[in-house]
């Protein structure tokens, strides 16, 4: 039994699957994502931003650099790849550009090692967008535990977004869920059974109570459009997070969107609905 246990979590750890849901890495390769761009004529480039000792990865299609541009920021586990399909998406791609970026401890940024500073997160995606984005039209989209670094980047850089799209945000301190088996990560005698994405998962899962009230307290320095789009049965960020954007974002820059009887998922159950509203969402010229 054990042998078997060894086995299972080499081939984890060698990515021998090719599917990132089904090796748990949550992640592709630089070369896998260039596979999947190969018979369109606008393919995205991939590059690297040092930030202190960490290399982060992004994606990022350009066709235009006076286009306004949507900064993707994914959730816990996760990776830039969360969201190939807009990059895909034509649509916004002629009136975007697009980058999508791996936070600290996914994907291929210093992949397994934890960054549980929200701050910090903040800190390292900001230094890519300053990088990239030759203009200061941004629009960013944060999902599940991407919409608090993108409030954080938005609070502490005020001058980065012109707005923000929050994708069933975990933003509550007061209603953050517990993931039982979390301790599994965190433990020093389980945490090497568990895959690098899910140990990182955990380790800023169980701090991101505290993270998120250190948090609290600056919001009511946003002062840019944010829209809130939240389902009714998220089972993994409750729907009360969207009372929590009520009570510290004025009706004049919060827009909330209820799709009923809708889980946690929704830059994949929901990509027309997020590609709509981005593209009503865009700067004017």
């Amino acid at each position: 039994m054990l042998a078997a246990l060894m086995v299972f979590i080499i081939l984890l750890r060698l990515e021998i699957v090719g599917n990132p849901m089904i090796n748990m890495s949550f992640r592709y390769a630089d070369a896998k994502i260039m596979e999947k761009f190969a018979a369109y004529t606008a393919a995205p480039t991939i590059g690297r931003q040092l930030f202190e000792e960490r290399e982060i990865r992004y994606l990022l299609l350009e066709q235009d650099a006076c286009l306004p541009y949507l900064v993707f920021i994914h959730g816990a586990p996760g990776s830039l790849t969360d969201y190939l399909a807009f990059f895909k998406d034509e649509k916004l791609s002629a009136h975007f550009n697009l980058l999508s970026i791996d936070r600290p401890g996914y994907g291929y940024s210093d992949f397994g090692h934890s960054e549980i500073s929200m701050k910090k997160q903040a800190e390292a995606l900001v230094e890519v967008v300053n990088s990239v984005c030759k203009n200061n039209k941004v629009i960013v989209v944060g999902h599940s535990y991407g919409g608090p670094i993108a409030l954080m980047i938005a609070a502490r850089f005020p001058k980065t977004f012109e707005s923000i799209l929050l994708l069933a945000p975990a933003i509550d301190p007061a209603n953050e869920k517990k993931i039982r088996i979390a301790w599994l990560g965190v433990n020093r005698y389980t945490s090497w059974l568990v895959p690098p994405a899910l140990r990182v998962a955990a380790d800023e899962k169980t701090t991101h109570i505290s993270e998120l009230k250190k948090l609290e307290p600056l919001l009511q320095t946003i002062n840019v459009p944010i829209c809130h789009v939240h389902g009714t049965n998220d089972s993994l960020v409750p729907y009360e997070n969207v009372a929590f954007s009520e009570k510290h974002f004025s009706e004049r820059i919060l827009e909330i969107i209820t799709l009923e009887k809708v889980d946690h998922f929704l830059p994949w159950s929901h990509h027309e609905l997020i590609a709509d509203k981005l593209l009503e969402m865009k700067p004017e010229n």
